[in-house]
């Protein structure tokens, strides 16, 4: 089978799984085959992925969506500049102090919920001037909200595979 075969395959079983149309044993199967495609998009962003670790919470989509960051200090809305299960970054004129955990609302696509939670940072880049890119851990979310954004994320990264 092609790669373009098999990424047409894995779309339909995608959007079969969205749908809950999935049979437990092709449930399995799709599982299985979220985890060969976010090795293979890990890999093509150049990261490694520990064998004891899953791929599925660390390959990132770069997409801007909004963010509400919730600070000591006040709210920051920002744009992501990508986004995985594991954490998203952004751009800010001043990062914030690094012991804070902020909490955070991330506007999905289309009509979604967003995901709510805490953050803490994790890293700060200077960029050119006086904005900083922030990068950010996400803490403790649900399994179901890790899921409704890891599925929401192998939909961006679908969309970009034509």
């Amino acid at each position: 089978m092609s790669p373009n075969q098999w990424v047409e395959q894995f779309r339909r079983l995608h959007h079969r799984a969205r749908q809950g149309q999935l049979s437990e044993s092709e449930q399995r199967n799709y599982q299985a085959a979220r985890e060969y495609f976010a090795r293979a998009l890990t890999a093509a962003q150049g990261l490694s992925v520990p064998a004891s670790r899953s791929a599925r919470r660390m390959f990132r989509v770069a997409q801007g969506l909004q963010v509400d960051l919730t600070f000591a200090a006040g709210a920051v809305r920002a744009v992501t500049l990508d986004v995985s299960v594991g954490g998203f970054s952004v751009m800010m004129h001043k990062p914030p102090p690094e012991t804070e955990e902020p909490g955070f609302s991330l506007r999905l696509p289309g009509n979604q919920e967003p995901v709510v939670g805490r953050a803490k940072q994790v890293s700060t880049q200077r960029k050119l001037g006086t904005t900083h890119r922030v990068s950010f851990s996400i803490l403790g979310l649900s399994e179901k909200e890790e899921q409704r954004l890891e599925s929401t994320l192998f939909d961006l990264a679908l969309e970009r595979i034509k």
